[in-house]
């Protein structure tokens, strides 16, 4: 396995921004949460299908939180899960 110095580079400085967005996620846990509406459009965004949102979900990569009891209370999702994730399988990619 070989990875250049560009991408170790890359590794690098996207774990240090996912290491902010945890610690923005300890001290203000509701301004890193998003409507699921709202993480679709961020990992289209990206290039991402959003279908992957409810896979990473079902993988127990993600924790989806239901904001109420009715059948139509809207579910938000961590934004520093999602990089977290979108993280690790670019850096798997990278590694295999």
């Amino acid at each position: 396995m070989e990875i250049s110095l560009s991408d170790l580079k890359r590794i690098i400085t996207t774990a240090a921004e996912i290491g902010v967005e945890n610690y923005m996620k300890v001290r203000d846990p509701e301004s890193d949460m998003m409507k699921q509406a709202d993480a679709k459009r961020y990992l289209s965004k990206l290039g991402i299908q959003p279908v992957m949102l409810h896979k990473w979900a079902d993988q127990k990569l993600l924790t989806p939180v239901k904001t109420g009891d009715a059948q139509n209370s809207p579910v938000m999702y961590s934004l520093a899960e999602i990089k977290q994730v979108i993280f690790s399988l670019q850096t798997f990619q990278l590694i295999r």
